[in-house]
Parts: C-alpha cells; structure tokens; sequence
C-alpha cells in the first residue's frame, strides 16, 4: 500500500502532478485565448475598407458624440471614411479629431429636409460657396439630383465650382441627372452614390460612357453575402476594376452604429473575388480618387507658399492661387487684392469682376503690378481699381493665358 505521501493528501495532487496540471490549465486558457482571438481577427479578416458613403448630421451629433463614431471606424478597421453632414460641423468635428482617419465631403445642407429644395435655394448656393473658402474639402455632396434638375443653374455651379477647386460630386441622382452634369461640365468628375439604385446593365452603360464617372456600393444589398457576389456584378466588377467603392450610409443617426456591421458584410462576399480585386474595390479605387483629391486639397494651401488659413483659394490641374482683399469688400467702395499663383511658365494672368446675372461688369478696369519672386514658381501682385457699384452676385474672375490656351478660376461672393 502507498504511504500517503507517495498519494499526497486526499484531493491534492502531488507536485509534479500538480504543476503539470498548471501548465495544462495554462494551455486551455492561452489555446482558448488563441481561439478568441483568431474568432475576432476572422471577423475582422480581409482588406481593410475605405467607407466613402458616411453622415454625421446634426442629429446624429447629439445622439452619439464623436469619439463614439471615431471609435466605431476603428472597430470597423476603416483605412479611411468619406464623411459629410447637414450641416458642416459635425464632419468638421470628425475631422478635428481623427484627420488621419476622416476625408470631410462638403454637403449643400444646413439640415436635415433639404434634399429636395436646395437646388432651387440660393441660399443654398451660400452656404457651399463660403464653406469652400473657411476649409478645405474632397468633394461637393452627397446631395441628391435627378432628371432635369441637374440643368438648374444652382447644380450647374456646384459642378463649375468642383472643377474650379478640383474636387468631385457625389451624387444620389438617377442615371439622367448624372448625364446632365457631366454634359454640362465634362472635366467634372462624378462620385455616383449607390450606383444609381440602376441594375448591372445599366451601372455598366453608364461607365462606358463616362471616363470621370466612378460608383459607391452603398446599400445595395443585391450584390453578395456570405462569401458570394451575383454573377452579374461579379462581371460588372472584372469589366470596371478601378470603379467601384464600398460605403454604408449613415443616412440616419442610428446608422452610425452600423459601420462595422457593414464592414463585415462587405468583407464576407469579398472573399469570393480575387484578392487584387476585392483590394481595389475594399479600399484601392477610394485612395486613387478620394484620397488623391484630399491630399491635393491639403496641399493647396501650402503650394507655392498659399498657406495663409485667412486667403481665399482657388485650383485646378495647372494652376493654384491665394487671393486676400485689403478691406472688407463693400458696395461703392473701392478695394485692392493681393494675389499669389503658381502656374506654368509664360502663363499670364488677367484679373476682372462681372454680375453674369444682370449682363454686365465692373466701370472700371483693374491694374495689376508684380512684385518680386517669393520663391521659384510662385508669382505675387497686387490688384488696384476693383470697385463693385451695386449689391448682388458678383464673379471675381482670374483669367489665364498660355501657348494660346484660355483657362479661368472664378471666386463667387454675394454683396449685400
């Protein structure tokens, strides 16, 4: 018969035993700890996704503060998130707090209820007008458009004034409305939100047509789950691989808390689409269009020296400016502009001011005198003899030549 010691005492192991026990209760834990977190990193598995498609309205701002959102992305495993709001606050705010993570998109809507009378708003146009100079945007919407609206004069500007500051439309329009801006405006280039709601066929018409035209996915649910995509977008997809982006819509304030949700989604039918595909879709196509616009933006400002926060700034594929006034602009009063540009060499430039609306211009004819070189590329002047005679809508115009082409950076303010 063992002593007792040999047995050790009634319900205790011996020591080796029991350290072997150890261990082996550490190896459950660290395998299970394993399994846990193999289970999340599957969740989560797959490219990390650029959401174009986000709204943090002011709705939204009071029921879920901004960490919350930022914190919700992160779970997401967003690389980036394309976000505007009615109005522009709570995108800036956004901003302010995650400028690695938030690309702001400039929406025409002071708040909620807007989307069908802004178009015919001038206010409208205001307000889109003075936020493009108080910050700095990648794009103009989401707003919504169809038909022959998009052929209203209000439409018709934001889409001059996205290629005046180059930055893209993002557009919840039917496939008319989307025909019409880029007709009116073809260097003009067209975010369309949700693919138009239109089938495979029509998505892909539509990108045969138009170069500048690229399509979010948002909330279309007819495209895939569970490790499957239709057959039919599988193709669109193939045909069009640099097109298409993934977004959730946030179109009401209790949909901030599905942006992981959809990020999960969309990663499960990813996985049925090579892995250079489902990259671009997930996040590649977002950088080369909307991240490219952003940094660009960002960069104007301090291009040739254009980095005064207190400027008005105005660019296109060639040219970028920051133009200030001496004095605060009034009716009857004239008023001076400094000017800073950088252009191509023997680019020359013209300033003037015109009221399109009433047919005519300035009464006088404005000087302009350059200074000095303040660095390689960058040219300064001075305006003299600017003087608006009446209130309403007036254009500030910057007129370029070079090797016989005209091009033109416009500045809308309204006098009062």
């Amino acid at each position: 018969m063992r002593s007792s010691k040999s047995r050790g005492v009634a319900g205790v192991l011996p020591a080796t035993r029991r350290g072997h026990a150890q261990i082996l209760g550490l190896v459950v834990v660290a395998v299970a700890g394993l399994v846990a977190g193999r289970a999340a990193a599957q969740a989560q598995s797959g490219p990390p996704i650029f959401d174009v498609h986000i709204h943090y309205s002011h709705d939204a701002v009071e029921l879920t503060p901004p960490r919350s959102v930022i914190a919700l992305m992160r779970e997401a495993h967003l690389s980036r998130a394309l976000v505007s709001s009615s109005d522009a606050r709570g995108t800036q705010a956004l901003l302010d707090l995650a400028p690695d993570l938030i690309v702001p998109g400039l929406r025409p809507y002071r708040r909620r209820g807007e989307t069908g009378t802004w178009m015919r708003d001038p206010q409208a146009l205001a307000y889109v007008e003075r936020l493009l100079t108080e910050h700095r945007w990648a794009s103009i919407g989401e707003f919504h458009l169809y038909g022959a609206d998009a052929d209203l004069p209000i439409p018709r500007r934001l889409a001059e004034l996205a290629v005046a500051h180059d930055l893209f439309l993002h557009a919840h329009s039917d496939a008319d409305a989307v025909r019409r801006l880029l007709a009116a405006q073809p260097r003009v280039r067209v975010l369309w939100a949700h693919a138009g709601f239109a089938d495979p066929d029509a998505v892909g018409a539509m990108l045969e047509a138009h170069d500048t035209l690229w399509a979010d996915l948002a909330f279309r649910s007819d495209i895939g789950s569970d490790g499957r995509v239709d057959p039919r977008w599988r193709a669109l997809f193939e045909r069009f691989p640099e097109r298409f982006m993934l977004g959730t819509d946030t179109y009401t304030p209790e949909r901030v808390h599905y942006i992981p949700e959809h990020a999960r989604d969309a990663r499960g039918w990813l996985r049925a689409l090579p892995a250079e595909l489902a990259e671009r879709i997930a996040w590649r196509n977002a950088d080369a269009l909307v991240l490219a616009t952003w940094e660009r933006s960002r960069a104007a400002r301090a291009l040739c020296g254009a980095d005064d926060d207190g400027a008005h700034h105005l660019r296109d594929a060639d040219i970028a400016l920051a133009w200030r006034p001496g004095a605060d602009i009034r009716v009857g009063e004239p008023f001076a502009v400094s000017l800073r540009i950088c252009a191509p060499p023997g680019t020359t430039v013209t300033v003037d001011a015109d009221m399109p609306a009433h047919g005519h211009g300035m009464n006088y004819r404005p000087v302009l005198r350059e200074g000095p070189a303040a660095t390689d590329g960058v040219r300064e002047f001075e305006v003299d003899g600017l003087l608006w005679h009446m209130p309403g809508r007036w254009r500030l115009r910057f007129l370029f030549e070079r090797d016989g082409r005209s091009s033109e950076l416009n500045e809308w303010m309204s006098l009062n």
